[in-house]
């Protein structure tokens, strides 16, 4: 009787240590799948940008300064590639409103204005993923955090996942009004 009870504590130790890891697998799999809707939005919003460029152009001869270090997105990235382009485009974000303040005359164009709203949605499209990005890391660090899950998580080798980062949470915080 006592070798029974062995067995089926056994049994279901062995079915809880391949549904946890099972568990682990999903989680991962809405992480990759999140960073993946990232790099749509990088894309579409590399796009974007490069139109902006484009129509910039025509107002002025700073292009040059504009296009410097822009990184197309690419499939497979890292948290930290992606966080690399993140931080990139919000430079040339920066520069593109820079160069339409120094060319008051492009506020005027339809072209630009256009190019702006687009910039706007593909932010927000852009904030979303993040958004998503965040909540199912921050599911799956909790699932492999806690115990007894946390000891078979050792066991598989599952370590946390990175959260992305913004680098200027500090300027945005220090908003000047005029």
């Amino acid at each position: 009787m006592a070798m029974i009870v062995l067995l089926v504590l056994i049994l279901l130790c062995i079915c809880y240590g391949i549904a946890t890891g099972n568990r682990f697998k999903q989680l991962h799999i809405k992480i990759q799948e999140a960073q993946a809707d990232i790099e749509v939005a990088l894309i579409k919003r590399y796009d974007v940008l490069m139109q902006s460029l484009d129509a910039i152009k025509g107002y002025t001869e700073h292009e040059e300064k504009l296009m410097l270090n822009l990184i197309k997105a690419r499939n497979g990235m890292t948290a930290a590639q992606t966080q690399a382009v993140l931080d990139n485009q919000e430079q040339v974000l920066r520069n593109v409103r820079i160069v339409g303040e120094a060319y008051p005359q492009l506020y005027s164009s339809e072209l630009y204005n256009n190019l702006q709203m687009q910039i706007t949605e593909t932010n927000e499209h852009l904030a979303a993923s993040k958004r998503l990005y965040h909540a199912n890391v921050s599911l799956y660090n909790q699932a492999i955090a806690v115990f007894p899950a946390s000891v078979i998580a050792g066991m598989t080798g599952n370590r946390p996942a990175a959260f992305l980062r913004d680098e200027n949470v500090e300027a945005k915080r220090e908003i000047r009004l005029r």
